[in-house]
């Protein structure tokens, strides 16, 4: 039995000694969270997800209607012969243009907070790389979000986001054909 006394002794004493030695660790009390507690991002550098859902609609048309009328006309008189002339000029000219444009953008993306500003907003900034069907894709998003709009996931909806500037850009046939310069058609109309 003293053979476990002494064991139990040692086991107690050794415990104490291992406490009063956690309670003089040095740590930031700023930026102590537990492991337990929500890892939500409030620093620059903590890492948000955003949920882009995002559809533009857009239409003008414009029309035209424009009359003109012109005449002219002279007389004159020498001696017993008179002599007369008309001229007119009438015009008209009417016309009617419009234009519509659709797009939509679904995707996920992560971004970094990079600054937060004196209203406690955080600036966001991030971007993603897709290459599909050796095409390759650029998303960018920048913007504010409120530390209020994050879930605990920090997750937020791009709809949430202040001054957002997302941006779709593209590299290769598809992107290339859209605008083609004189060059690329002549060359199409060869066969090449």
């Amino acid at each position: 039995m003293t053979i476990k006394k002494c064991l139990l002794n040692l086991l107690v004493s050794s415990a104490i000694c291992f406490s009063e030695g956690i309670t003089a660790i040095e740590y930031d009390i700023e930026k102590y969270s537990a492991t337990w507690a929500d890892q939500r991002a409030t620093s620059i550098g903590d890492v948000v997800t955003i949920l882009i859902e995002e559809t533009a609609k857009a239409s003008s048309s414009a029309g035209l209607d424009a009359d003109n009328k012109h005449s002219l006309g002279l007389s004159h008189q020498i001696d017993s012969h008179s002599f007369s002339m008309d001229a007119g000029l009438n015009g008209s000219m009417s016309g009617e243009s419009s234009t519509s444009r659709n797009g939509s953008i679904s995707a996920t993306i992560t971004a970094r907070i990079t600054e937060i500003d004196p209203h406690g907003l955080f600036k966001i900034f991030g971007e993603q790389f897709v290459t599909v069907n050796g095409e390759e894709q650029k998303i960018t998003i920048a913007g504010f979000v409120r530390p209020e709009d994050l879930s605990s996931q920090n997750l937020v909806i791009s709809s949430r986001i202040e001054s957002a500037k997302i941006e779709l850009s593209g590299i290769g046939e598809v992107n290339d054909n859209r605008d083609p310069n004189v060059f690329r058609l002549l060359f199409r109309w060869l066969g090449f």
